[in-house]
């Protein structure tokens, strides 16, 4: 009987397997710039959150293994605002520039570093008051409408750690006809954001812990 306990505690203390996990990264840092060429750039805080599902195994995030984009919300939490040719100023007010979801073409591969090159398109909701010798307000919600490149960088030590780091960094044009003035113009959208998640711990070891708790305890009546 001795024998059989100490089985089942050597099987609880052995690494289990874990399959897919979704990974939400709350923003420790982000900021949002908006550039525009030849006229300059403004950038102001970015918030939110962003996710990503990782295939690890062993509770570990390591190189080779893969991963997938998922949701986003991420907005502007400065208001940001940006001459335009000298004539007018774009407004962006609080949360009027986010980042709602990834389109990804599936799954790529964490590099060295924990470095990670991904194609995703991105749905962006963008709200520009814009004010001075013409008036009007663009509101738009939109995707490249093809792949772009990001890079995240994953943390890859974590084994059974509590905390997860990522960082996030990719540019979005966002093309904008102006009437008023015969003007087409790009803004570009440059994120940077680093973000935190907490490591869920595979299902499978509290069981196999409980399991083996239960066994120890009854082994412990039986020798009383």
């Amino acid at each position: 009987m001795r024998l059989g306990v100490l089985g089942v505690l050597c099987f609880v203390a052995a690494p289990a397997m874990a399959g897919p996990v979704t990974y939400t990264f709350d923003v420790t840092y982000g900021n949002l710039a908006i550039a525009l060429l030849g006229q300059g750039s403004t950038y102001g805080g970015l918030g939110g959150t962003f996710a990503a599902t990782i295939y690890q195994s062993d509770c570990h995030i390591g190189e080779s293994d893969t991963l997938i984009m998922e949701d986003a919300l991420l907005s502007n939490i400065d208001p940001i605002a940006l001459g335009i040719a000298g004539i007018a100023t774009a407004n962006v007010h609080i949360n009027s520039a986010r980042f709602v979801d990834f389109l990804p073409d599936g799954p790529d591969h964490i590099g060295p570093g924990g470095v990670t090159m991904v194609d995703t398109d991105v749905i962006v909701e963008v709200t520009a008051i814009v004010t001075g010798s013409f008036k009007t307000t663009f509101i738009t919600t939109t995707s490249a409408g093809i792949l772009l490149p990001f890079q995240l960088i994953v943390g890859t030590s974590a084994m059974r750690s509590d905390i997860l780091i990522a960082d996030l960094g990719f540019t979005y044009g966002w093309v904008i006809g102006i009437s008023d003035i015969g003007l087409t113009i790009t803004l570009d959208l440059i994120v940077q954001a680093e973000g935190t998640a907490h490591v869920v711990p595979d299902p499978a070891l509290g069981g196999f812990t409980a399991m083996g708790l239960a066994g120890a305890g009854a082994w412990l009546r039986r020798r009383r």
